[in-house]
């Protein structure tokens, strides 16, 4: 039972593929499948530390694979978004390049002993983007289903905001970082 917060974790990045993969022949079922597994995702990366912390097995790989996961996840929807035309190459460079810089800034990190907590602007990056993520799938399936209202500007505004906030909190890890090196 101790490791079913990890096997939560490592279930965000199998459902990231399904969803990059059905979105790219975005019918309304397909719309439909990835609207539930998005939501899904979700609460998987809010149900993993609970779970591991009300099972009192709070792990260090745990801590390794929540953030990992999560990358694995929200990169495989934003890389399937872009192949699918839903979003522009730059803002996928944002979410690519924060995933990059933090990881490296944690590896940097450790390698002198220096613990880089989760922060609140990677909490809230987390968020924006799965709300984001969530608006783009919904947005593209109200107008699969031919409802007569588009939504894609609403969606493309809350994508545009969370690649806002992950461009901040890119700065946040690094400047925090370069801040507790000297």
């Amino acid at each position: 039972m101790k490791q079913l917060a990890n096997l939560v974790t490592i279930s965000r990045a199998p459902i990231g593929i399904a969803v990059a993969l059905l979105i790219q022949n975005p019918t309304p079922t397909n719309l439909w499948i990835c609207l539930g597994l998005v939501i899904v995702a979700e609460i998987t990366d809010f149900a993993d530390g609970t779970i591991a912390r009300k099972m009192n097995a709070v792990s260090a790989i745990g801590k390794a694979l929540d953030p990992l996961c999560d990358s694995l996840y929200r990169l495989s929807v934003f890389v399937g978004m872009t192949m699918a035309g839903w979003i522009s190459l730059p803002l996928l460079f944002i979410f690519l390049f924060r995933d990059i810089i933090v990881a490296y800034a944690r590896i940097f990190a450790a390698q002198n002993n220096v613990d880089v907590a989760a922060r609140l602007s990677g909490k809230l990056k987390a968020i924006f983007q799965g709300v984001a993520q969530i608006g783009m799938i919904t947005a593209a399936l109200l107008s699969a289903v031919k409802l007569g209202v588009n939504y894609k500007m609403i969606a493309d505004a809350l994508m545009y905001l969370a690649a806002l906030v992950t461009f901040v909190s890119a700065i946040d890890y690094a400047y925090n970082l370069t801040k507790k090196q000297t």
